[in-house]
């Protein structure tokens, strides 16, 4: 007899996903762990027995109150585990009751559509790609070790490396006892809805609920996230040691958004249009004319008299109405029209009196007389008793000196002892030859 765990869809209630038509990928991979069975019988408890992991894919008739009870005993007293799938449109679209089951534990699967407004991937608006979803910490935190795709952006929280796929699913109303795995996250509408709820208690029986059962469809199973993310939750349904590291911490952080509903433009297109719906059951006249009323619009002088009248009555001047001049108030001044052409000032010469041609172009010779007679002529204009260079004047004078003869560079700064002494040693090297 075969040791590995019992897994069974049920197809009593013509479930929409089988492991023998959209579900064969699923198939071949369960077949290498788990035996897997089928249930085409009214449910029973002495059936469920031997079962590990029950699944219900997406059922499309109803439950009778036994086969509740059945499920009860199977998760309560059993302790066995129970995956639950749907899809859009919840119970309405599907024709099944199965959230009155699902009620008890904390559980509703809602009847809308999870979508996302703009384009990435997928060119479906209902095949949604879900980032930043994941919100049980434990779980994202074993999803990143795992070989899957991350987008390499730098995000906050490392939960948004992870996109997962979620096709034409519902969102999901979960409350104690029951927890939060999935969510819609902060880009696909509804913002940060439930589409995952986990329940378990303490004789090890566990209930999964998700709003998609595509999700794991032979066309979505190949993203490597998707495929992730179904051995991750196989593993919790399997009573694995997934399941008892979890904290209070895990759901604490979860962010939830109030259920909001917009407006279904599909559904809106296809209803008749209000203009049309009085002319049910009225013939139309031959003149289309006739259909339009031209009394409302007309224009006529029948009560000009009348006005007229009213202005004696009232003791008021009439006077016939003319047309006033709009006065706008403008910022800057009315132009007028240039009948010459403008005359423009001619610019300024340019200040040549400042410009001292002499000392530019004169020789050294000239610079250096003309630099000697502004001192002597300093010195006439002084007081006899004061007609002494003091050191300052005496200082300057050779430094100019200096810079007209080019012993000195112009950009050195240098003292005037210092001019003096190079001055002296080139006059004693020019003495031996004044003595040949």
């Amino acid at each position: 007899m075969s040791s590995k765990p019992v897994i069974c869809f049920d197809t009593s209630k013509n479930e929409r996903f089988q492991i023998s038509d959209n579900y064969k990928m699923l198939h071949r991979k369960l077949k290498v762990n788990w035996n897997v069975e089928q249930n085409a019988a009214e449910l029973r408890k002495e059936r469920l027995a031997r079962v590990k992991v029950f699944v219900l894919a997406g059922p499309q008739d109803r439950f009778t109150e036994d086969e509740f009870e059945v499920l009860k005993h199977y998760v309560e007293v059993q302790g066995g585990s129970l995956l639950v799938l749907l899809g859009e449109g919840g119970e309405a679209e599907f024709n099944t009751n199965v959230n009155f089951f699902l009620e008890q534990y904390g559980i509703f699967i809602n009847g809308d559509n999870v979508v996302r407004p703009h384009y990435y991937k997928n060119f479906h608006p209902k095949e949604c790609i879900v980032g930043g979803g994941v919100v049980c910490e434990s779980m994202w935190r074993h999803l990143l070790k795992m070989d899957i795709e991350k987008v390499d952006y730098d995000f906050s929280d490392e939960k948004y490396k992870i996109h997962f796929q979620y096709p034409y699913g519902a969102t999901l109303n979960v409350s104690e006892p029951a927890n939060v795995l999935l969510t819609t996250g902060p880009v696909v509408y509804p913002f940060n809805r439930p589409l995952c709820g986990y329940y378990s208690n303490g004789k090890g029986g566990k209930i999964l609920a998700l709003g998609s059962g595509y999700i794991w469809h032979d066309k979505y199973l190949q993203d490597k996230t998707n495929d992730a993310i179904w051995e991750y939750m196989l593993r919790l349904l399997d009573g694995d040691e997934i399941s008892s590291k979890y904290t209070h911490l895990d759901f604490n952080d979860v962010e939830i958004s109030d259920n909001k509903h917009f407006t279904d433009l599909a559904f809106l297109a296809d209803m008749p249009k209000a203009c049309l719906i009085d002319s049910i059951g009225s013939e139309m006249p031959t003149d289309f004319k006739q259909m339009f009323d031209m009394n409302l619009c007309a224009l006529s002088n029948n009560l000009l008299k009348d006005v007229i009248d009213a202005y004696e009555k009232l003791h008021v001047k009439y006077e016939p109405l003319r047309i006033i001049k709009p006065q706008f108030e403008i910022p800057l001044p009315n132009l007028q029209l240039a009948t010459f052409p403008p005359i423009f000032s001619e610019p300024p010469a340019p200040p040549l009196e400042l410009y001292d041609l002499d000392e530019t172009f004169s020789g050294a010779r000239s610079q250096l007389a003309h630099m000697t007679g502004q001192c002597l002529q300093a010195l006439q204009s002084k007081e006899p008793q004061r007609r002494a260079l003091n050191q300052r004047e005496l200082e300057n004078y050779i430094k100019e000196c200096a810079r007209i003869t080019a012993i000195v560079d112009e950009r050195q700064d240098m003292a005037a002892r210092e001019i003096l002494n190079i001055v002296a040693r080139q006059i004693v090297s020019y003495r031996p030859f004044a003595e040949d």
